[in-house]
């Protein structure tokens, strides 16, 4: 029985699974369609078990410079990413606030320290520009 070729397993898998390409089979693949003939393109569709729209979207990939590996998962909200950067960007600002707010408190703290080292008493002394309201 050595030199008979092996029958295909009849049984059906429980759960069908998709078939996934990588880029370099996806290039493979359409390098070989592009220089085939129209027949021939009928056999490699077969052969490789694809729809001639998987050539189309491959190739509409390709021609935009765009990978032909797929991204796997959902793709981001534009508003999410949005938010998010926004949310980051309003935490440095917060932390740059602060920082401020305590170089100003140090500095009116310095300039009550200089009034008072100069001779003035602290009812004498008046508020420092950038506290004035």
């Amino acid at each position: 029985m050595k030199g008979k070729p092996s029958t295909p397993d009849p049984e059906v898998a429980a759960k069908a699974t998709r078939r996934r390409f990588s880029a370099a089979e996806k290039a493979h693949i359409l390098d070989e369609y592009e220089r085939a003939s129209s027949v021939e393109r009928a056999a490699i569709c077969r052969r490789e078990r694809i729809y001639s729209s998987h050539i189309a979207a491959w190739r509409k990939l390709r021609t935009a410079g765009a990978p032909l590996a797929a991204n796997r998962g959902r793709k981001p909200d534009p508003g999410g990413v949005e938010l998010s950067r926004l949310r980051r960007e309003n935490e440095t600002l917060q932390q740059r606030l602060a920082k401020a707010e305590q170089v100003i408190a140090v500095q009116g703290k310095v300039y009550a320290l200089l009034r008072a080292v100069a001779g003035e008493s602290a009812d004498q002394m008046d508020l420092p520009p950038w506290q004035k309201r």
